[in-house]
């Protein structure tokens, strides 16, 4: 379960933020795993039947997904996962080093199979056309903004190293993840490790 309380401040956690592509060779806990997964897509609260979440959202409809390619977590198999965002939960899609697959498709970005995990955060676009027509593309990558900020603070406040990414072959990162690339489409990834 995540511990939401507690933590430095934070301003503190603002002004120490930075991207880090170089990371130390210690294993990630799970459940600092667990706390970077509810810092951007856990459930906070509801607005009747809508589950309000972290991170914020265009109108509510939450189109961002996230899959967890983990290198190096205690007590986790290697391999690709999928977040249940409801069960706060963790679905294995496959094991093996796909850190290698992702750091390829990332354009030889090796920070993504050096570091304890890489998010790849994927679009379902029809959770947004149907309410904003043409726009809803535009509020997809709002909101992955909003994660990826989120996982940046959060990543900092635990004391690790995190670098965004958003050049990546789209072919390649969609097949590595798993994903057609019409109805769900990679949209934006992030590496964390333990700092140097």
């Amino acid at each position: 379960e995540p511990a939401p309380g507690g933590g430095p401040p934070v301003w503190s956690v603002m002004s120490a933020r930075r991207s880090v592509r170089h990371y130390g060779e210690t294993a990630m806990s799970l459940q600092d795993l667990s706390q970077l997964l509810w810092s951007t897509h856990g459930i906070t609260g509801d607005m009747g039947v809508t589950e309000l979440r972290n991170a914020p959202s265009a109108g509510a409809c939450y189109p961002i997904e996230a899959y967890v390619v983990v290198n190096s977590v205690d007590g986790l198999a290697g391999g690709l996962y999928r977040y249940l965002t409801g069960d706060h939960a963790l679905m294995l899609l496959r094991e093996g080093n796909v850190g290698g697959e992702i750091a390829r498709a990332a354009l030889g970005q090796r920070m993504c199979e050096q570091g304890s995990v890489t998010f790849v955060w994927t679009a379902v676009l029809p959770r947004t056309t149907g309410r904003y027509g043409q726009r809803g593309h535009r509020y997809v990558m709002l909101d992955a903004g909003h994660v990826g900020q989120n996982m940046y603070l959060a990543a900092t406040a635990l004391g690790y190293g995190c670098c965004t990414i958003g050049a990546f072959d789209d072919t390649a990162m969609n097949q590595a993840v798993g994903v057609d690339g019409t109805v769900e489409t990679v949209v934006y990834a992030a590496s964390v490790g333990p700092l140097e």
